[in-house]
């Protein structure tokens, strides 16, 4: 079993980030009311769970959102990195702080069936437990996936740290170079 990132791991960029673009131009108004609201959030000190919570919340004005989220999958397929198409095996684990109703999709619609990501409500607006990020991941892993083997672990930061030390081996993903990663 491998387990990767999603964000600049598998897809080059940030997949919230390309939704909020794709939001910005179907749903303007709506997104600068939840943009606004998330940055009071930031500047009161809010917790991330609250400023992500906050920014995504225009999630819960748009209808069938299933379809919308479909279509923002088709335009942004094109974005999968080669490496990672290369190397896909069946038993693959994606590990990300993006929210679910993202992640899920989208690893399905290029074959990826295990997928572990920060869950939000998209119903009230709001992330469900803890961001999916650092010690979080571990945690989530283990509770799905016990005493499983863990060969190889790839991100593009070093905050996945804590995945990395459940593989055997670990690889930092810079665009579609792959470089070993060894403890200092």
């Amino acid at each position: 079993m491998n387990l990767y990132d999603f964000d600049n791991t598998i897809i080059k960029g940030d997949s919230s980030i390309k939704l909020i673009k794709y939001s910005f131009f179907r749903h303007p108004i709506i997104l600068t009311i939840s943009s606004f609201k998330a940055s009071l959030e930031l500047i009161k000190g809010s917790s991330l769970e609250s400023i992500k919570s906050e920014l995504f919340s225009f999630i819960k004005k748009i209808p069938d959102l299933d379809s919308y989220i479909n279509k923002f999958i088709l335009k942004n397929k094109k974005h999968i990195k080669k490496f990672y198409l290369e190397r896909q095996k069946d038993d693959d684990v994606v590990i990300s702080a993006s929210f679910d109703f993202i992640i899920i999709p989208f690893c399905h619609s290029i074959g990826i069936k295990n997928v572990i990501a920060t869950k939000y409500d998209t119903k009230n607006g709001c992330i469900i437990g803890k961001n999916c990020k650092g010690e979080e991941k571990v945690k989530r892993f283990k509770e799905v996936y016990e005493n499983v083997e863990v060969n190889e672990a790839y991100s593009d930061s070093l905050s996945d740290i804590p995945m990395f030390k459940l593989a055997k081996k670990a690889y930092l993903v810079k665009n579609e170079e792959i470089i070993l990663y060894e403890e200092k």
